[in-house]
């Protein structure tokens, strides 16, 4: 019995480490949007793949597969929509800082 104890408790070790190396080397895009709150939508786009999100007072932030991405911000009127670029290294963020929107 106590065999199988110890053994369950090293599988449950090995697979919350593996989940927490898996969380460290996840690849993030990032960034913030003046003036706050004229952007609707932010959409990251990939080939066929794409994540939509709507921004925070504080920003935004994508878990993205490393690659090369287009942020599209859908601002609100009168202010008009960006497309910026993004390259994601693996385990990275890629910080795109202000985005500013014009009208």
């Amino acid at each position: 019995m106590k065999k199988t104890v110890a053994t369950l408790l090293v599988i449950v070790i090995a697979v919350a480490s593996l989940h927490a190396v898996r969380v460290m080397q996840q690849s993030y895009i990032s960034g913030t949007i003046y003036p706050t709150g004229a952007a609707g939508i932010v959409v990251a786009i990939n080939g066929d793949d794409s994540v939509k999100i709507k921004p925070s007072v504080s920003g935004f932030s994508f878990v993205v597969p490393p690659g090369n991405w287009k942020i599209l911000v859908e601002a609100n009127r009168p202010f008009k929509n960006i497309m910026v670029d993004a390259n994601v290294q693996e385990g990275q963020t890629a910080q795109l800082g202000e985005i500013k929107l014009i009208q």
